[in-house]
């Protein structure tokens, strides 16, 4: 069975076809919550960014001119929502948003230590290098997808890549 794109689903959707929409987040909210996890480090506040994001997407879609992908508008919306939620201070400690639910000693903590490291040196990038290591690595997106997301030339997205990781290698070096 061959996949319905992204457009086709927007496309239906402008007609007035709900089940569309209804396919349109079912195909991207495990990317949406992913991408909203990694910015806002707290899983209550990702699955409340990733609501407003696909609210934004009901009540923005009618109006979509398809100057960007679908996808591209989805990451984009994600990472104003992420950023609105980062302004007002709305999420936890880093502490708080990486405790697992429930009493399970059993949960390895050096996972968990090499996880916080992880995260703890990508935030040490400045944003656009942040934004390129999450989107190739995270999200696996190829470079010329990575561009389209963020508004740049492939060579950026190479160049920036690059020294994100020149510099997780100095830190690295580091400790």
């Amino acid at each position: 069975m061959q996949e319905i794109s992204d457009e086709h689903l927007v496309r239906e959707f402008k007609k007035g076809n709900l089940e569309a929409f209804d396919h349109l987040v079912q195909k991207h909210q495990d990317r949406v919550y992913r991408l909203t996890c990694l910015w806002l480090r707290n899983g209550d506040h990702a699955e409340d960014a990733t609501q407003e994001v696909f609210l934004r997407a009901f009540k923005g879609l009618p109006n979509f001119r398809f100057v960007a992908s679908p996808l591209t508008w989805l990451y984009r919306t994600a990472k104003h929502v992420c950023s609105e939620y980062n302004r007002k201070q709305v999420f936890e400690d880093l502490d708080e948003s990486t405790q697992v639910s429930g009493n399970r000693p059993e949960l390895k903590l050096n996972q968990k230590q090499i996880a916080e490291e992880i995260r703890n040196r990508v935030d040490s990038l400045p944003r656009r290098q942040k934004e390129v290591v999450v989107l190739r690595y995270f999200e696996e997106f190829s470079t010329a997808e990575t561009a389209k997301i963020m508004g740049c030339r492939e060579g950026t997205v190479k160049a920036l890549l690059h020294k994100a990781l020149q510099k997780l290698k100095q830190v690295e070096g580091s400790i």
